[in-house]
């Protein structure tokens, strides 16, 4: 027998009419039925124009339009063939009294529900086997069906997948205590700082991942190759002037000048080490370093010249900027498999 009818529309699946008076024991197969619409509703047109859906202890049988969806809600053992010949009094009948400019304006559901009368005469006259025998003729329907079958589809079809089990708990995110599961707060901070539980902090933005600094840059080359005759020139010249000072000659060179010039060669020395390798306070000690060079050739310059002066201030300077300009990347780590 004929459980439950209704219509929807194609494009979002609002019911436009149903049928409201059923029998109380057949109140669950009802709710299977609606579970069905519900269902089908979501997929309309991806198996034709004809379908049957076959679930536990119903079928759907839908026939689509235009703009229309017609289903009813069948016993398993309603024969297919009445199914859908009373969908197509329903769509032949609906089609007379709405058109689809009208079924396409409407804005709240069930708004043809006057249409229900209709619906129960018909499904009263397809439940009454003697009034079948008598008015039905279904050659017409038998050929069109030989011709266009409809798909049949499975409920589990149109099911959606069941949720996927969590994840193996990792040992520093929850933890197992007397048979219950503990999950551990996270939150993370924009420098890279976890927080457990608001509590204790630890910095991930470097685990995992290798500190490499970026290539030099031209400049920074150009400032190495010019830095090496500077430093074997302060290293010669500061040995000189102290193997010639004497602290109790009061002319000659001053021991002074010899260790400003050594002064300058490990300062200098100390910039390229800045420049080549990663430290983290290397911007900081190169920039002091390129000061003490302004400040040394000041004292140096009553015994160096001046233009020589200008190579070593612009030599520290290169070697400044090559280290300002060559940040550290972050480089992953190779994992070979």
């Amino acid at each position: 027998m004929i459980v439950y009818a209704c219509l929807s529309r194609l494009t979002d699946g609002t019911p436009l009419s149903a049928t409201t008076d059923y029998a109380s024991d057949a109140d669950h197969k009802v709710r299977e039925g609606k579970r069905c619409v519900k269902l089908l509703s979501q997929h309309f047109g991806k198996f034709g124009m004809r379908v049957c859906l076959q679930a536990d202890e119903v079928t759907l049988h839908c026939v689509i339009d235009e703009c229309t969806a017609y289903m009813v809600v069948c016993e398993p053992t309603y024969p297919h063939i009445l199914a859908f010949s009373f969908l197509d009094e329903l769509k032949k009948e609906f089609n007379v009294l709405y058109t689809s400019s009208v079924v396409k304006s409407v804005r709240r559901p069930y708004a043809f529900i006057e249409f229900d009368s209709f619906l129960q005469k018909t499904r009263q006259k397809y439940n009454s086997s003697r009034a079948l025998a008598s008015r039905l003729n279904l050659a017409e329907m038998t050929t069109d069906l030989n011709l266009h079958p409809p798909s049949y589809i499975k409920l589990h079809q149109l099911e959606p997948p069941p949720p996927l089990p969590p994840p193996p708990l990792s040992g520093g995110l929850s933890s197992v205590t007397s048979g219950h599961i503990r999950n551990t707060s996270i939150t993370s901070t924009p420098n890279g700082a976890v927080q457990y539980n608001g509590a204790a902090t630890k910095d991930l933005s470097t685990v995992g991942v290798t500190l490499r600094l970026k290539p030099i840059p031209w400049y920074g080359w150009l400032g190495l190759v010019l830095v090496i005759p500077c430093v074997f020139l302060d290293f010669y010249r500061g040995a000189v002037a102290i193997s010639m000072s004497s602290l109790e000659e009061l002319d000659g060179p001053s021991p002074w000048h010899g260790i400003f010039f050594l002064t300058e060669m490990f300062i200098q020395t100390l910039q390229v080490y800045m420049l080549w390798k990663y430290n983290k306070f290397r911007k900081l000690a190169t920039l002091g370093c390129t000061c003490l060079v302004f400040i040394l050739n000041g004292f140096l310059l009553d015994v160096r010249e001046g233009w020589l002066c200008f190579v070593y201030i612009f030599v520290s300077l290169l070697l400044l900027v090559g280290t300002f300009r060559r940040p550290f990347e972050r480089k992953l780590p190779k994992f070979h498999v």
